[in-house]
């Protein structure tokens, strides 16, 4: 019984030491605003949001990055950061790096991008100010999900597709916290709701055909080039 207590405590202790590593490790790499090189209109800015379907989005992307949105440099206030969530909006800068788990970020560009194309992708992003979050990641404007708002204003703006469309099942979805985000949602799914489709399975086989844009496939755009990281060796 002592030799167990003994063995408990050291790995009590070895658990407190590296929680303590890792937060001192997250407070030194920690950053705001005033923090990061020069950035310029339209870069890109990832990070892990650690909301409720943060996890399933990791699992199902194989990436920490879970929200995105675009930086918007000509604000007089400061700097902004153009997202979708709920609703579409304008979040200032430090606000949103504050607002992700452990305050990582990844910003990229793509250094093809002129002023004019910066520009015009910004007024296409501010076009959807409001709009609600797309809970359901459907194709379509009267809802919008957070790398949906950042692919479709480099499309329509500056005629430049970023991230690669995907169909559901051509993800990792397999895992149980994402096979439950999507049994906790499949009613509400506006393609199987309304008697459409009878049973979970049916809905399911619809939902795995449906199309998407991950944050994980724009962060990994070979036209895309690393501007800043924080996230270390999990950064992409």
């Amino acid at each position: 019984m002592r030799r167990l207590r003994r063995i408990l405590a050291i790995l009590a202790g070895f658990v407190l030491a590296i929680g303590v590593t890792l937060y001192g490790w997250l407070g030194l790499t920690s950053v705001s605003a005033a923090d990061l090189p020069p950035l310029k209109d339209g870069d890109i800015i990832f990070q892990y949001s650690g909301s409720s379907q943060s996890l399933p989005i990791l699992l199902a992307s194989r990436s920490v990055y879970t929200h995105m949105g675009i930086i918007d440099l000509t604000e007089k206030s400061g700097p902004m950061v153009l997202e979708a969530t709920s609703p579409v909006k304008a979040t200032p800068l430090d606000e949103w790096i504050e607002s992700g788990d452990g305050g990582r970020i990844t910003i990229k560009r793509d250094p093809t991008l002129t002023h004019d194309q910066a520009y015009a992708i910004l007024d296409e992003a501010r076009k959807y100010l409001g709009l609600p979050y797309d809970l359901f990641f459907l194709n379509g404007r009267d809802a919008i999900y957070c790398s949906e708002l950042v692919h479709l204003a480099y499309g329509d703006g500056a005629g430049i597709s970023v991230g690669q469309i995907q169909k559901v099942k051509e993800l990792d979805i397999d895992y149980a916290p994402v096979r439950k985000l999507i049994e906790q949602r499949w009613q509400r799914y506006p393609l199987c709701r309304d008697g459409q489709k009878q049973s979970f399975d049916d809905c399911y086989r619809t939902i795995l055909e449906q199309e998407l844009v991950t944050p994980a496939s724009i962060a990994r755009d070979a036209r895309l080039q690393m501007v800043f990281t924080n996230f270390g060796i999990a950064a992409e």
